[in-house]
């Protein structure tokens, strides 16, 4: 840039004139700079409207199947035995339901404990004085030992029965300890037991000592493992009295030597199941990744494919011959996806590069057809498209985690190599899958003894204890005051047929029913209906979205001209308040897509379709047929021309005096109904998706001409460079000029200052 030199000498306004002399310039950069904010408005109210259309798009998706509709509701005569509610597959009618029993969950209250005893108490305090002993907690399938001491508190003790699974609390107040199942039902219960002599000891000091079942099936459980040596039960039954009947062969050495033998198989065991869990599912994952690469035959195809299948979202990007993925900017540039580059290229540099691109989605479909994880079909209008099967899809995704998350871990090495290897993997799963087998059947077999921490004496001393109550349950100690509630499970019928599970719901055939008390001999009906409400406020639901679209779409169509109205320079800005430029601006944005030809096609296609007739079992039906109809351009709001009105609806004003034909129609005939919605809403949302496919001038999803307005949006950026270029330019050589009849002036005046000096 040359030295700009002011009037020093002319005492003219350099500056002035330079600006006057180049100003053809700077309207022109400001002409071009101007349209390029009203396109980029303009790209920002098509933005607005294209969320709006995609998400109608997806919502009336759902309704053009059957499921949609099948609404059910149920009622029950006596709602304070129980609460019914009824799925779209449940069978209209009428059912008999009996309540025979409602679910509990085991609770023990334990016996009344001295007034003076604390949770800071001790055992000993309680009377315990048997040493160290062990308390066997079973809760559901969970089986936790606590050990108990002399000195462990009250506090402690009730702790380590919540850390087992169970609800527990001393009631300071009452002196009593609660115990309580987690949840309810029969194999959710829990027992308490003494592992020895000592732990059986410290449940009567506790309070908690009771002859229960759930306790009686723990020491069951134990003594079950004193086998003789023909493996035979040491105890055979129980007499009248409940004592156990004995074989008169247990041997506790004999038992520790077989139990020491389970403990060591079971090591091996759990490390087979461990491994062949991990290795089978990794070999099916292999399995499946290989099925799809087979398929593809190109390792470039799967790169691409695993790449597009990475991606959350595909709008705005697309892929290289070699799978890399590029992001297209809102310049029209793309930008390879990951580079840290500030700005990416124009398809034009790309392809001097001999890079191509696709458009992500539809190369990503194209990828999915060869792989066998989609397929081509044909739509009603004989359209041929390509539908991808989304559950194969997921599993090949989940085959490709997995695969790399197995590989990853070196410890893997040789089972990976073993599969890779294999010349029948179907077979080596095969053979994985039975190993696996019988490694869980033989945990199962002994599922008591499947701790870690098990030795064969501590697991010995348990049979040995259960073996000893077992041959004479009286003898246990039974702490005075303390009751046991079993748990049981909640048993109902439904039209004579019985069921039971371990909580009080229940989902039988489409019915949830939640049992809230028994109803003795008589039963309680149930009535199963079409639930004509929930499908009328499902149409009312999509009708009400529908017109505030389309109403949107009328009022953008028909806003007013904004005629010689233009965005304004900073200069012009500083002239106005923040108000008056807001004013000003808004009035430009909301008449940028008036009487715009993609709009109006749109607008067109969505409201001829909606008053489309349909033709069921040989009758014409039309939205008009149920009531519902447009108000029209003289008796509607401005811009509402287009939009729905119910007959009847409570909430519309302006027809709810009307006879209510929707909901007539509903009672009478759901199913047409149903169909002719069902066939109205695919329609549309075909219509829709012809819309935002994808083409050379715009992007999958989108119903605008998003791509060609992106370039006519980086042609602008190029103009207004090109412009600013030349008004530098032109102001430089202004500049010079003048910078030099300064200088020259200056150089003239030196000149007669000297001559005038020298004539005196």
């Amino acid at each position: 840039m040359p030295i700009r030199i002011t009037g020093m000498n002319s005492g003219l306004d350099t500056e002035a004139l330079v600006s006057e002399l180049v100003s053809a310039y700077r309207k022109k950069t400001e002409k071009y700079t101007k349209a390029q904010t009203k396109l980029s408005w303009k790209q920002d109210a098509w933005k607005s409207l294209n969320t709006k259309v995609v998400s109608f798009y997806n919502n009336i998706s759902s309704m053009r199947y059957s499921s949609a509709y099948s609404l059910r509701s149920a009622t029950v005569s006596d709602s304070t035995k129980a609460k019914v509610s009824a799925s779209s597959s449940a069978v209209n009618g009428t059912y008999a339901v009996k309540i025979e029993q409602t679910a509990k969950s085991g609770y023990l209250t334990g016996a009344q404990l001295k007034s003076d005893i604390t949770e800071s108490s001790t055992l000993k305090d309680l009377g315990y004085s048997a040493g160290n002993g062990t308390i066997t907690v079973a809760s559901g399938d969970k089986v936790t030992d606590i050990a108990v001491t002399e000195d462990m508190k009250v506090s402690e003790f009730v702790n380590a029965l919540k850390g087992a699974g169970v609800n527990a609390n001393f009631d300071s107040s009452n002196h009593r300890i609660y115990v309580a199942a987690a949840k309810s039902g029969k194999e959710n219960d829990f027992s308490l037991s003494g592992s020895d002599a000592a732990g059986t000891s410290a449940l009567a000091s506790l309070g908690l000592a009771v002859n229960s079942n759930a306790d009686m099936t723990m020491y069951k459980a134990w003594a079950s493992y004193a086998k003789n040596e023909n493996g035979e039960a040491y105890i055979t039954g129980f007499d009248a009295d409940g004592k156990a009947i004995t074989n008169g062969v247990y041997s506790e050495d004999k038992t520790k030597a077989e139990i020491d033998a389970i403990l060591t198989n079971m090591t091996t065991y759990r490390t087979t199941v461990t491994n062949n869990k991990s290795q089978i599912a990794y070999a099916k994952a292999y399995q499946t990744a290989q099925n799809v690469s087979s398929k593809l035959n190109d390792t470039t195809k799967e790169t691409t494919l695993k790449n597009l299948l990475a991606e959350s979202k595909l709008d705005g990007k697309y892929v290289s011959q070699d799978g890399t993925i590029y992001e297209q900017q809102n310049d029209g540039t793309y930008k390879k996806k990951g580079s840290d580059e500030k700005f990416g290229v124009s398809e034009a540099d790309l392809n001097a590069q001999g890079i191509t691109l696709s458009n992500a989605d539809e190369k990503l479909k194209e990828l999915e057809l060869e792989a066998g994880l989609a397929k081509k079909t044909t739509n009603k209008d004989g359209i041929e498209i390509v539908e991808v099967d989304s559950a194969a899809v997921s599993a090949y995704k989940t085959a490709l985690s997995t695969v790399s998350s197995y590989e990853e871990d070196t410890a893997n090495a040789d089972a990976v190599d073993q599969v890779k290897n294999a010349a029948d993997l179907d077979a080596l799963i095969s053979d994985l899958q039975a190993e696996y087998d019988d490694a869980e059947a033989y945990l199962e077999k002994y599922s008591l003894l499947n701790d870690a921490n098990f030795t064969a004496d501590s697991v010995t001393a348990k049979i040995s204890n259960a073996a000893n109550v077992l041959e004479d349950p009286s003898a246990l100690p039974v702490s005075a005051g303390a009751t046991r509630v079993d748990a049981e499970n909640a048993v109902i019928y439904v039209n004579g047929a019985r069921y039971e599970d371990s909580d009080n719901t229940f989902t039988i055939n489409g019915l949830t029913i939640e049992a809230y008390a028994t109803t003795g001999n008589d039963d309680i009906s149930v009535s199963v209906s079409n639930n004509t409400q929930g499908m009328y406020d499902k149409i009312k639901s999509m009708l009400k979205e529908y017109n505030t679209l389309i109403n949107e779409m009328t009022k953008l169509y028909n806003a007013d001209v904004a005629k010689n109205m233009e965005p304004l320079t900073s200069d012009e800005k500083e002239a106005m308040t923040d108000k008056e430029v807001e004013q000003w601006e808004t009035k430009i944005k909301d008449s940028l897509l008036r009487r715009d030809s993609t709009l109006e096609s749109l607008k067109n296609s969505m409201t001829t379709t909606m008053l489309s007739s349909i033709t069921i079992n040989g009758k014409s039906y039309s939205l008009s047929s149920f009531g519902i109809k447009t108000l029209g351009v003289l008796n509607a709001s401005e811009n509402e021309e287009n939009a729905f009105h119910i007959d009847g609806d409570s909430e519309d004003s302006l027809v709810s005096g009307h006879a209510d034909k929707l909901m007539a129609a509903l009672s009478e005939d759901p199913d047409t109904v149903m169909t002719f919605f069902k066939e109205l809403t695919s329609k549309v949302y075909d219509k829709i998706n012809a819309k935002m496919r994808s083409t050379t001038i715009s992007s999958f999803n989108v119903v605008y001409n998003d791509k060609e307005m992106a370039k006519e949006y980086s042609d602008y950026t190029e103009t207004i460079s090109k412009w600013e270029q030349k008004l530098e330019d032109m102001e430089d050589s202004y500049y010079k000029k003048f910078s030099a009849m300064e200088s020259a002036l200056a150089k003239l005046q030196s000149q007669q200052s000297s001559l005038a000096s020298m004539l005196g």
